[in-house]
């Protein structure tokens, strides 16, 4: 069996095998910029969780994206860990409800870098 490597060039190819149901995001990301812009993208990625975390909260598709999020950011690529760091965990809402609903769901990995921004 091959292990696939996530690194920051891998990754939004990787997410999006992953969680296929952001391929109308993404879509729309590329429409509206031409091209891949990382660090944007991963803001719409969070509006989607926001989104789908106040539609259904115990969503298996939640879930799959928040478990591949941790394991990019377990990587030791520095670069992939800030686009996680920096454009996922900090863009998240605080003034929203979900906002401690997501935390929750999150890795103590994943929960002790937000704590970072609090």
């Amino acid at each position: 069996m091959i292990e696939v490597v996530i690194n920051f060039k891998s990754f939004v190819k990787l997410l999006l095998e992953t969680v296929p149901e952001l391929i109308p995001v993404y879509d729309e990301h590329i429409d509206d910029y031409d091209k891949l812009l990382e660090h944007v993208f991963m803001g719409d990625v969070t509006r989607f969780v926001e989104q789908l975390y106040s539609d259904n909260s115990d969503s298996e598709c939640l879930a799959r994206l928040l478990e591949f999020l941790d394991r990019a950011f377990s990587t030791d690529d520095e670069k992939l860990k800030e686009l996680v760091s920096v454009s996922f965990l900090e863009n998240l809402s605080r003034d929203k409800k979900s906002f401690e609903g997501i935390r929750i769901l999150l890795s103590a990995n994943l929960a002790k870098e937000l704590s970072k921004y609090d």
